[in-house]
């Protein structure tokens, strides 16, 4: 499931639990053209994914350590990206009054969900993500998202909620290098004619923790050479 079926999902569950629950309502991600509205049956409230837009604003800078469930540290990374998807949500009923009341419930319900939690499906990645909610406030002018969307869709004037969820995108993890050692290991064999007799060349193993009593102090050797 990729990440704007994700948010479709949520919303989706999210708006079923919630405004649209105990009702005959559909609820449609599709486009809302004429032959759309020509095909429809009964009372729905469309979402009409029309944009995706990084959110600048919330660019951060650094690093971020990742860890395993155990506290080590597993990798680096860079602050996640955030990005803005955009919804026209209108309602389609048999009357005014119908969609009017529907939508007045919509908006009730935006105004008051700042924030979503977004899961992956089971076997999937990513985990959950945050989402924020909010209404697009209107610019300067009194042309409105609404009113430029509808005629090139074909379809007559009609309101509609301009609806923005921004979700988290995480960089990929940058794995880092192997494990600090832990101690080391020398290999040392005794040079002839300096011991025992049929003791030349005998190679004696020696390990040495790190971090333990004698670990890099000077060892004194006598005729012994080491073998790398």
């Amino acid at each position: 499931m990729s990440l704007v079926q994700q948010v479709d999902e949520t919303l989706r569950a999210e708006l079923m639990r919630g405004p649209l629950r105990g009702t005959n309502i559909q609820l449609s991600f599709d486009t809302p053209d004429a032959d759309w509205a020509a095909r429809r049956s009964g009372p729905c409230v469309n979402l009409f994914l029309y944009g995706v837009e990084e959110d600048t604003s919330r660019s951060q800078s650094g690093g971020v350590t990742v860890l395993d469930e155990q506290g080590t540290v597993i990798g680096n990374t860079g602050p996640p990206r955030y990005f803005r998807l955009t919804y026209l949500v209108s309602v389609w009923a048999q009357s005014a009054q119908d969609e009017h009341g529907v939508l007045g419930t919509l908006l009730e319900w935006c105004v008051c969900t700042e924030e979503l939690v977004a899961h992956a499906p089971p076997g999937g990645n990513g985990g959950s993500r945050r989402l924020s909610l909010g209404l697009r406030e209107a610019g300067d002018t009194p042309e409105t998202t609404a009113s430029r969307l509808w005629p090139t869709l074909g379809i007559s004037a009609r309101p509609a909620l301009d609806l923005a969820v921004t979700v988290p995108v995480s960089r990929p993890t940058e794995e880092s290098g192997p494990a600090p050692a832990k101690g080391m290991h020398l290999r040392a064999r005794q040079v002839a004619g300096n011991g025992p007799a049929g003791d030349a060349g005998a190679a004696t193993d020696v390990g040495v923790p790190l971090g333990e009593p004698g670990a890099g102090s000077p060892v004194r050797r006598r005729n012994v050479e080491e073998i790398a």
